[in-house]
């Protein structure tokens, strides 16, 4: 008896840690991309061309070690040190974000106005390619060279392949949208494109303005954030520098202990304010390639 009833534990534990797996293998989906290839996306969001990780990486360390320097040079803290190397580590991540930002604003409301000369060359009879290739010289001249590209490929690959090179050369989402409209149209018959065309283009001219708005919103409290989690570093660095021995007291373990202490609550409420201001992501999710 105590032996059938090892065996029928035994298989029940089978079971459930087959079924387990089970499910874990249907909803793991496809792989998730790594650290260098979410960077790469990144990068080439910010428009950045011919940057490789490995360079971003040296950027971001040269960066770290010359604000390090500084600190150290200015105030002579290890803890104010530590800090400033990381975020100078984290500042060209800084600036790409805020290029990436600023890129894609005028990316997709150029992408509105292509879309809507790609509607009219529709309507007056032009197939999709003779439309997007003439849009490589009346396009908006955000996207001439993409259309360019986009033109030549044409030329010397399929449609679905040309236009997959310009969506990764873009990576916008926006011009995802418009891509699989474009692939769609060209699978199926475009009989109904130009009333497809017509409201995405209206909808993206829309999204565009409301995010404007958004923004123009988000940035007095962002900045609101800045001065607050600035003040206390600004007001340490001039009395430290009028009057070094005032703050000696930072200067022995325990003082170092308490500026670690205020820094990190510093950082966490920058932290906190930016994650209360934040906006939704417009992650890329029609990709086919």
């Amino acid at each position: 008896m105590p032996l059938v009833l090892s065996l029928t534990l035994g298989l029940g534990v089978l079971l459930i840690y087959l079924s387990v797996t089970a499910r874990r293998e249907r909803e793991a989906g496809p792989p998730r991309e790594g650290l260098a290839e979410r960077l790469q996306e990144f990068l080439r969001q910010a428009g950045v061309e011919g940057v490789r990780t490995r360079d971003f990486l040296l950027l971001s360390a040269a960066s770290g070690g010359a604000m390090a320097a500084v600190a150290q040079l200015g105030l002579g803290w290890p803890v104010v040190t530590l800090s400033a190397f990381l975020v100078g580590l984290a500042l060209p991540a800084w600036y790409f974000r805020q290029r990436r930002e600023a890129r894609r604003a005028v990316l997709q409301a150029a992408l509105a106005d292509a879309v809507d000369a790609l509607r009219a060359a529709v309507r007056a009879g032009m197939s999709v390619e003779e439309g997007l290739a003439s849009l490589a010289r009346s396009g908006p001249e955000t996207l001439r060279p993409a259309f360019r590209e986009l033109a030549r490929d044409l030329r010397l690959s399929g449609f679905e392949e040309a236009v997959g090179r310009t969506q990764e050369r873009l990576a916008d989402p926006v011009f995802d949208t418009v891509a699989a409209a474009l692939v769609m149209a060209h699978r199926v018959g475009g009989r109904n494109l130009s009333t497809v065309l017509e409201g995405l283009g209206r909808s993206v001219r829309q999204a565009v303005q409301v995010e404007r708005e958004v923004r123009a919103h988000q940035a007095k409290n962002v900045l609101s954030a800045r001065v607050v989690a600035g003040l206390p570093l600004v007001l340490i660095a001039a009395v430290r520098s009028i009057n070094p021995a005032y703050l000696d007291v930072f200067s022995s373990p325990v003082g170092q202990a308490l500026l670690a202490i205020c820094l990190a609550s510093v950082t966490v409420g920058y932290g906190a304010m930016l994650w209360a201001t934040r906006l939704p992501g417009n992650e890329r999710v029609l990709r086919w390639r």
